[in-house]
């Protein structure tokens, strides 16, 4: 595995997922591709964090993004092509939190996501992200 330039992924596109998404969701163009890019934020930060720390980025909780991939999986060349061009690994999985389990995932790991985040990508980043998701506060907490 490694790390692309950040700049390469604020810059990937994949149009036929931004178009699914807009007919999904009913979301506008410009709303798909920001949720694209901060998928592709994300990606890098949890990849980031696997190489540097070998620990599971969890994405519970996030719908939006949670959407952005499965919206982008079907498209399995595209998906298959990026993983491996941008991440050099074969296949990304994705590999969801089950909402069944309690307490597998602990406040210091989320933290140390949400720090990350803040590292790679700024406040704003994690602001937006968390807007249409759960209440970040919450989650630290344990509300949730």
């Amino acid at each position: 595995m490694k790390l692309p330039e950040k700049e390469v992924i604020l810059n990937w596109v994949n149009k036929p997922t931004i178009l699914r998404l807009m007919k999904e969701n009913t979301w506008t163009y410009d709303f798909s591709k920001q949720w694209f890019t901060d998928f592709m934020c994300w990606m890098y930060t949890s990849v980031r964090s696997e190489l540097e720390t070998d620990k599971f980025f969890s994405m519970d909780e996030l719908n939006n993004l949670d959407k952005v991939w499965h919206a982008y999986i079907l498209n399995t060349k595209d998906y298959f092509t990026m993983s491996q061009e941008l991440f050099d690994i074969n296949y990304i999985h994705h590999d969801p939190e089950n909402p069944f389990l309690e307490g597998e995932f602990e406040n210091e790991e989320l933290t140390s996501q949400i720090m990350m985040l803040i590292d790679d990508w700024g406040e704003e980043y994690v602001d937006r992200v968390w807007k249409y998701g759960a209440d970040i506060h919450d989650i630290i907490n344990g509300e949730i």
